[in-house]
């Protein structure tokens, strides 16, 4: 059963990978960055060949894994003290439908608006995917890290705009 997995899915995570560190270094990421992102692609590319092989959505092949890796991202920007996009866009670029964009638009010119809805379709699924996962698991995290930094100005901002209004009256 791995066997046949390695055999089928091997080459797609291994140029994932290469993909992921040239794009690493095609947009300057700092060299000792470049091997997390590797590590994500790798991460979101394998989910993916997972979550295909067990006959998921279309939808789900691509959420999971961009909420997986947005959790990754999240996770080590925080350890590394970097920020999460460092991590996160190189990540997700193996989740990209570029072949799938590149074939709707094949269609659109060959004139086969059939052909063209139904790789436009599964453009916007796969597209949606990605950013269901990416923005629900961010989400988290913005409100999570930021809850203190809520309640302290929700809170401590009326009981010091008072004092600061008539500090300023006092001064004209």
């Amino acid at each position: 059963m791995m066997g046949a997995f390695c055999e089928k899915y091997l080459v797609m995570i291994m140029t994932a990978a290469l993909g992921t560190v040239g794009y690493c270094l095609n947009v300057n990421i700092k060299r000792n960055k470049i091997l997390y992102g590797c590590i994500g692609g790798v991460l979101s590319t394998f989910l993916y060949c997972v979550f295909a092989e067990a006959g998921l959505s279309l939808l789900m092949q691509n959420l999971i894994p961009a909420a997986v890796v947005t959790f990754y991202a999240e996770v080590l920007a925080r350890m590394v003290k970097a920020p999460a996009t460092v991590f996160l866009i190189p990540s997700i670029i193996p989740l990209v439908p570029g072949g799938k964009l590149y074939y709707t638009m094949r269609a659109i010119v060959d004139g086969e608006g059939s052909d063209a809805k139904i790789f436009a379709m599964e453009t916007i699924v796969i597209a949606v995917g990605i950013a269901a996962g990416i923005v629900a698991v961010s989400l988290v995290f913005y409100h999570t890290s930021h809850k203190k930094v809520q309640f302290k100005v929700r809170f401590d901002a009326g009981q010091d705009a008072v004092p600061d209004c008539k500090a300023r009256a006092d001064k004209q």
